[in-house]
């Protein structure tokens, strides 16, 4: 497990880090390239029960994938802020919750039924419907790859700037100043 520099910012509560996950619209993904990494954001689905495991789409072509065959370890970073804020905590002027979490990426077999759920899943997280023939047609024949990234539990990080411990002080606020 790494150590956080401010640990009292940290988050492990696996209830907390979807409640985050929640937040967020875009996952972004780091490969390891040749000389320097190769980061991509991509839209996203997840379940988090044991491991935290993360569903995404691409080409079926394309230097990601060369990247994955070559070493499928990544580093899954993804946040939410809120700038300009007064901040009665430490006077910065912003809030943010985030994930990091480290693991590897599989591609998943478009003809398994590993590929609708991961396909169901992704599609639950960003609110989209594609009609059956749509998926058949274009997502299952080849033409999109789907991938999962497990995570495991003690690889998973949140932080938040403000100390949080429940689900109720997950929303950023933008705080009023007090009066003087």
């Amino acid at each position: 497990m790494r150590k956080m520099r401010k640990a009292e910012r940290e988050v492990r509560d696996p209830e907390l880090i979807k409640g985050i996950l929640e937040m967020c619209d875009v996952i972004n993904v780091a490969f390891f390239d040749e000389e320097y990494p190769y980061n991509l954001p991509v839209n996203f689905g997840y379940e988090y029960e044991d491991d935290l495991i993360f569903y995404c789409h691409h080409g079926p072509e394309g230097h990601k994938n060369d990247l994955i065959e070559k070493n499928n370890k990544v580093c899954v970073v993804t946040s939410v802020f809120l700038d300009h804020i007064y901040n009665a905590y430490d006077k910065s002027g912003h809030d943010y919750r985030s994930v990091m979490a480290f693991g590897e990426i599989f591609f998943i077999d478009p003809d398994s039924d590993e590929y609708q759920k991961a396909w169901d899943v992704l599609t639950a997280c960003n609110g989209r419907t594609t009609p059956e023939a749509v998926f058949d047609d274009w997502y299952r024949h080849n033409r999109v790859k789907m991938s999962k990234i497990v995570c495991k539990a003690e690889n998973v990080y949140g932080k938040a700037q403000r100390i949080i411990t429940s689900l109720d002080q997950l929303p950023l606020k933008s705080d009023e100043r007090p009066e003087e």
